[in-house]
């Protein structure tokens, strides 16, 4: 059985990844799924969070992604994960992502505001917060 498997990530502007890893973890509507290689097809939307990909020796290590919505697909030993969005979480930053919270969350009281955009900006938000805090808890590096 192979070691690895080719994941990629593809948004509406640009393939952000494509390479081989080890295993993933990403946010599903329904929660976290992992992946490791021989998974059985799969098809299902994306949720908001966090995505976790481990790569092989010798480099091993991981890397973190904030996954914005979309589908998961794994089809022939191959993840394809197409997102609206997808920012390395070395780019996020806690001090933006707290003000983009306070932003959602002051927009919940304004009239005219479409209750569903709101509670995806707070989502999106909150994701944010928790890989930023978890990446400066880690020196910046997951």
């Amino acid at each position: 059985m192979a070691k690895t498997f080719q994941c990629s990530i593809v948004t509406p502007v640009a393939a952000v990844f494509d390479d081989q890893v080890m295993y993933a973890s990403f946010p599903a509507w329904d929660g976290q799924h992992g992946m490791m290689p021989g998974q059985s097809p799969l098809l299902t939307r994306l949720g908001v969070g966090s995505l976790r990909l481990d790569f092989p020796p010798p480099d091993g290590g991981s890397r973190w992604f904030l996954i914005d919505g979309g589908f998961a697909q794994v089809q022939d030993g191959s993840l394809t994960l197409l997102t609206e969005a997808a920012t390395p979480a070395e780019t996020l930053s806690l001090q933006i992502a707290e003000a983009e919270l306070a932003e959602a969350n002051a927009r919940v009281t304004k009239p005219g505001e479409v209750l569903a955009a709101v509670e995806r900006a707070q989502q999106r938000a909150l994701a944010k917060i928790a890989l930023a805090r978890t990446m400066a808890e880690r020196g910046g590096a997951i």
